[in-house]
């Protein structure tokens, strides 16, 4: 058997979240159209006949301009330094740029084996360009390996599996085989809420916005188990206020509602959710605020952990 793991390196939108819940057979991350979508260094886990692979959705990588980005960053660079395998992923629909130049670089010191991947290859302008985009990259760092795919369709995506699986060490899996995350319940919950509000206000608050989990309560009762929670939408300034608001108090109730039901269908139970937006001008740099935040979503975590 083969254990270990993988590392997803990439820009933003190249598509990394998409493979890790293709990979994994579950959805373990959020994903959206917008840059910045994945804050988090989400944990995926695969487990098979042949071995267990702990996967790792990194932020896309971009020059940090707040705290949170900073740290984001940081994140990543130490995961880097941590995994058995790299994936870098590309977004081959695009002509690369200074961006992915600073990705290259990002490897400069890494050790580890880094399997190169061309993702979105099915879609025509990909079909055009590829052995030039692939060239790119290829003239700027040794790679062990090139696999095309397309995580949306699963277009090699099985082959890719099969590569990652032969470059992980010999061992028996590290975690529970019946686990496809390491994520925590209210991480999980954080996480609807803000892929229902992204669904929605996207466009005009792409990432100026936060999940803040402040309180949650459990009961039982004649009807089955019910899940209060209280959460606070913060925004930088009172006009993206007025957004995640909307007319009537509309947008926020579309929000809420969306959210409510994927809570439930996650966990089955009931949900009451009351959701508040507050204005915190500079939530992305100020401490306290980035603690609050990251110490609820840690909350109730299974008790099988990578640092375990």
């Amino acid at each position: 058997m083969h254990s270990g793991s993988v590392a997803l390196l990439g820009r933003p939108n190249a598509g990394k979240s998409t493979l890790v819940n293709a990979l994994v057979g579950d959805k373990v991350a959020i994903v959206s159209a917008q840059p910045q979508t994945t804050r988090h260094r989400i944990t995926g886990v695969l487990t098979e006949e042949r071995g267990q692979m702990v996967l790792f959705d990194l932020p896309g990588v971009h020059r940090p301009l707040h705290r949170l980005n900073a740290q984001m960053m940081h994140v990543l660079r130490e995961t880097l330094t941590e995994v058995d395998v790299i994936v870098q992923l590309f977004d081959a629909a695009q002509a690369p740029g200074a961006g992915e130049r600073f990705v290259v670089e990002l490897l400069a010191s890494i050790e580890q084996p880094v399997v190169l991947v061309p993702n979105k290859v099915d879609l025509p302008h990909a079909e055009r360009h590829i052995g030039q985009r692939i060239a790119f990259y290829t003239e700027r760092h040794a790679y062990v390996s090139v696999q095309p795919i397309s995580a949306l369709t699963g277009l090699g995506v099985p082959e890719l599996k099969a590569k990652l699986f032969s470059l992980l060490p010999d061992g028996e899996p590290w975690l529970d085989p019946e686990l496809t995350t390491t994520q925590s319940e209210n991480f999980f919950i954080s996480e609807l809420i803000r892929e229902a509000m992204l669904t929605r206000v996207s466009d005009e608050l792409p990432f100026q916005t936060a999940v803040h989990l402040r309180h949650r309560e459990e009961e039982e009762s004649g009807r089955g188990a019910l899940l209060r929670l209280w959460v606070d939408l913060v925004v930088e300034r009172e006009g993206q206020k007025g957004i995640l608001v909307g007319a009537g108090g509309q947008t926020v109730k579309a929000i809420g509602t969306a959210a409510r039901l994927q809570i439930e269908r996650l966990l089955g139970a009931r949900v009451y959710l009351d959701l508040q937006v507050k204005v915190h001008a500079g939530w992305r740099d100020d401490r306290r605020l980035l603690a609050e935040i990251s110490s609820s979503e840690a909350l109730l975590a299974p008790a099988d952990s990578i640092e375990d």
